[in-house]
């Protein structure tokens, strides 16, 4: 049987994530009034620069994810 999840991990992961996309539409908001390259711009001139670095970054990134939702004992 499993264990349950730590209350507080889950809490502080859950703020953590929904700060960072507020910040991102905040940024996104503000680059938008100001008449500047959006952020999803910026990201996409960056891995087009360097696509290797971009290709690493996501197969961590979905590796973390599946590790972290796929995990069993």
């Amino acid at each position: 049987m499993l264990d349950p999840a730590p209350r507080d991990a889950v809490v502080f992961v859950g703020v953590v994530g929904f700060s960072t996309l507020r910040l991102l539409i905040a940024s996104a908001f503000w680059l938008t009034l100001m008449r500047r390259p959006s952020v999803g711009e910026w990201v996409t001139l960056w891995a087009r620069r360097y696509p290797f670095y971009a290709i690493a970054l996501a197969l961590v990134a979905g590796g973390l994810v599946g590790h972290f939702y796929f995990a069993t004992d």
